[in-house]
């Protein structure tokens, strides 16, 4: 999971929750390309075991999120350019009006804005036509999402 549970990724926690977002958007992207780097340990050294891994978020949230508030892709890229390549990313796409309704009985966080929601699924959708992502619509039925995660899943093995 990203951001995760190590010393960067409770500071990310942390900033996420404050509802300050005062941290330029350049700064959260080098936050979490820090976070991503301490995570790959971890990945490499299950993956090293013969475990599966399956992380919520990754690399493509830091382009979509960062992305939508303006940071230059490439530089983020170019951040990122030793993070493990995911065999599979997919995007759980929903409407951010539903996706806030979702999470109405919870805090939000600093980034669960509807405005800046919207532009975060442009950049998304953007990596999705571009063939980065599979998109799988999560406003369906649990069942029917469960399903196509799986039959995506299932080509990797």
């Amino acid at each position: 999971m990203e951001p995760t549970h190590g010393q960067i990724g409770n500071l990310l926690w942390s900033y996420m929750r404050s509802k300050n977002r005062s941290f330029t958007p350049e700064t959260e992207a080098l936050l979490f390309a820090a976070d991503r780097i301490e995570h790959g340990k971890i990945i490499k050294e299950a993956l090293n075991e013969g475990k599966v891994v399956i992380s919520d978020r990754y690399l493509h949230s830091s382009l979509a999120y960062q992305g939508a508030a303006g940071v230059d892709v490439d530089w983020m890229k170019k951040l990122n350019k030793h993070a493990l390549k995911p065999d599979l990313v997919i995007l759980l796409d929903i409407d951010p009006d539903e996706s806030l309704e979702r999470v109405q009985d919870r805090a939000r966080t600093v980034f669960e804005e509807n405005e800046y929601l919207k532009k975060v699924r442009s950049e998304y959708l953007s990596y999705a036509e571009s063939g980065e992502l599979v998109i799988i619509d999560a406003g369906n039925a649990l069942e029917q999402v469960h399903a196509e995660i799986l039959t995506h899943v299932s080509k990797l093995f």
